[in-house]
């Protein structure tokens, strides 16, 4: 049986199966952590208004393109 399967092949196999195990330990990790949560109640991010708008995106009145 080992005959038909190469020793690269296994070795590339449990390397895989390593990987993938490994990648979803890091996701079980990451499952409690609230890094990544939303927290739309919170003061952190800035409304924008009209004005900051104005000013981002100002209007060429000469006629030149940028």
């Amino acid at each position: 049986m080992f005959g038909l399967v190469s020793v690269v092949g296994i070795v590339g196999l449990v390397a895989t199966a390593a990987m993938v195990a490994a990648m979803l330990y890091l996701v079980w990790l990451s499952m409690g952590d609230g890094t990544h949560a939303p927290s739309p109640d919170t003061d952190e991010t800035p409304e924008l208004d009209d004005d900051a708008a104005e000013d981002r995106d100002p209007e060429l009145t000469d006629g030149n393109t940028a």
